[in-house]
């Protein structure tokens, strides 16, 4: 079995989990503080909690949906230089970014992971609900994994492709 129709498989998977997880997180949160809202103004009566679990499921959307947003390049870029570029130099410029992208996110993950086991070692809990908070840090690790497999795909692209151009015979067009 060739290794492209895995990857595709794995790639699909990821992105349902991924996908699934933002929506859920969001429609969550926006409930919650919708309902909120409506028992503090209307009924005089919050729930305490829900503020709290708002805040974190937020977070958890901030990197998980950040690499929804990798996957989708839709991040903020500046393009000129890119654009200036031949291919072959715009292309080099991309494979020098994907791979400081992910020399980052490694570092991130490495440090975020020992900042995470940190805080568990502690036993720090939220404030209002005594969850361990360290499920709440946990969003770093795991998002910037995910930004990374992200990353290291476009980086795989853009070799592949640099890699089927090299290969392919040139003609008077190009």
């Amino acid at each position: 079995m060739a290794i492209g129709p895995v990857l595709a498989r794995l790639d699909r998977a990821l992105s349902a989990v991924e996908a699934g997880f933002v929506a859920a997180a969001m429609a969550a949160a926006s409930l919650l503080l919708f309902v909120n809202v409506i028992l503090r103004y209307v009924f005089l009566s919050a729930l305490s909690w829900a503020e709290e679990v708002t805040m974190y499921l937020i977070v958890w959307l901030v990197f998980v949906g950040g690499s929804v947003t990798l996957r989708m390049f839709g991040h903020i870029s500046i393009d000129l230089l890119p654009l200036a570029l031949p291919p072959g130099g715009a292309r080099r410029l991309k494979l020098f970014v994907s791979c400081a992208m992910l020399i980052f996110f490694a570092a991130f993950f490495y440090y975020s992971g020992l900042h995470t086991l940190r805080v568990m070692t502690t036993g720090q809990l939220t404030p209002v609900l005594e969850a361990p908070m360290w499920l709440t840090y946990l969003a770093m690790p795991v998002g910037s994994l995910l930004m990374g497999i992200r990353t290291a795909q476009i980086l795989y692209r853009t070799a592949s492709a640099a890699r089927d151009d090299a290969s392919r015979p040139s003609t008077l067009a190009d």
